[in-house]
């Protein structure tokens, strides 16, 4: 599983949010990061990917590059998968899924890039042990990733599994939740480093409070959930080592007291029910205070702090333009008596810019899902 040189890797991202991954996979010491359009590349060791895995809180999935080669049509497409060699990565014990992306090359059409690839895989197996893997594209054992970009094929094996926003600890929810790699990757881009007390007033499921606590209280995002590699045929002893001294380190450097105070709020009852629940299963409740509190509550004695919050787009606590404009409206009000706090929003809802009565000192683009965002930061003076 491991060649005489350094192993490529390919971290994928949020659009809008590959700069912080960048950052963040920086801040951990990998080799040669460059930032690129849907993630970050980095190099190292398979531990080194099972570290990203485990401990990066932005990236969407940890792809293992297993090789490259022109690819202009569908014969040499499955030709340079099936030269890769399988038999390390697969077996007829196990399962498989192949996904593809595609872009400015002959081959167009993502779902007959993966079926080639797929039948290249399956035939070198076969040719090897007289059968071949059966495909589960919902719980596979071993997934593939195909990006084919300007008639050049790269070829990955997914150490994720599932996407790594799935933490492990989500047991309730509510509408319009937020992933949780895209409120790290707010966190981080916003610039609160786990030194200031966090506020987040309208907490929904309480994402925005969860990952803050995980943050200030050192709880790798990793550590409750189990992860692709763990399924490979080539997962050895060694490697299996490798990875209990990786859980090992991670499980000591939590800290068993939050060095700050984080409040989750929500007017909503069921939303404070859900952020009681994912708190716990998260393994953080103490860390936060869970409150039933309307936001536009807050006033000066609530501060100084930081407010992070995801509001409102127009379905939970309004469903018409007029009434969400005038939340806004009063919700500014009470944020500018918060004097000394700094108030970060991401929002897909252009109302809140026009009735806040702020002005954002810091305006990002984010994408959460397919909707268009701002990240919004304010100082309130």
């Amino acid at each position: 599983m491991s060649g005489p040189g350094p192993l490529r890797f390919f971290a994928t991202a949020a659009k809008g949010t590959e700069p912080a991954l960048r950052d963040e996979l920086r801040s951990m010491r990998f080799w040669h990061v460059r930032a690129d359009r849907g993630g970050v590349h980095f190099e190292g060791a398979l531990a080194d990917g099972m570290r990203a895995c485990l401990h990066s809180r932005i990236a969407m999935r940890v792809l293992l590059e297993r090789g490259r080669f022109p690819a202009k049509g569908e014969q040499a497409l499955y030709d340079g998968v099936r030269a890769l060699g399988w038999d390390e990565h697969s077996s007829p014990k196990h399962t498989l899924s192949v996904s593809a992306t595609c872009r400015s090359s002959q081959l167009t059409h993502s779902q007959f890039i993966a079926l080639k690839t797929k039948d290249a895989i399956v035939d070198s197996i076969r040719d090897l042990h007289g059968s071949r893997p059966d495909v589960d594209p919902r719980d596979p054992d071993v997934s593939v990733v195909v990006r084919l970009v300007k008639d050049e094929a790269t070829v990955y094996l997914d150490l994720a599994g599932e996407a790594l926003h799935k933490r492990g600890y989500r047991v309730a929810t509510v509408d319009a939740v937020m992933k949780e790699n895209l409120a790290a990757a707010v966190l981080r881009i916003g610039g609160w480093d786990a030194t200031t007390d966090l506020i987040d007033p309208v907490c929904g499921a309480g994402t925005v409070a969860i990952e803050a606590a995980m943050i200030a209280c050192r709880v790798a995002p990793g550590l409750r959930r189990r992860f692709g590699f763990e399924r490979w045929p080539g997962f050895d002893a060694a490697q299996s080592t490798a990875w209990e001294s990786l859980l090992e380190a991670a499980n000591a450097a939590v800290l068993t007291e939050c060095p700050v105070k984080i409040l989750a709020t929500d007017v909503s009852p069921a939303a404070v029910d859900a952020t009681a629940q994912n708190l716990a299963s998260a393994g953080v409740a103490g860390a936060v205070t869970v409150q039933r509190r309307d936001a536009r509550s807050y006033r000066e004695e609530d501060g100084p702090a930081w407010v992070v919050a995801d509001p409102p787009y127009g379905g939970r606590l309004a469903a018409q333009p007029l009434q969400l404009a005038g939340f806004f409206r009063q919700w500014g009000e009470a944020l500018r008596t918060m004097h000394g706090s700094t108030v970060l929003l991401i929002s897909g809802n252009p109302l809140v810019q026009r009735n806040l009565g702020l002005t954002p000192e810091m305006e990002v683009e984010l994408y959460n899902g397919d909707i268009e965002c701002r990240l919004l930061r304010y100082r309130i003076a």
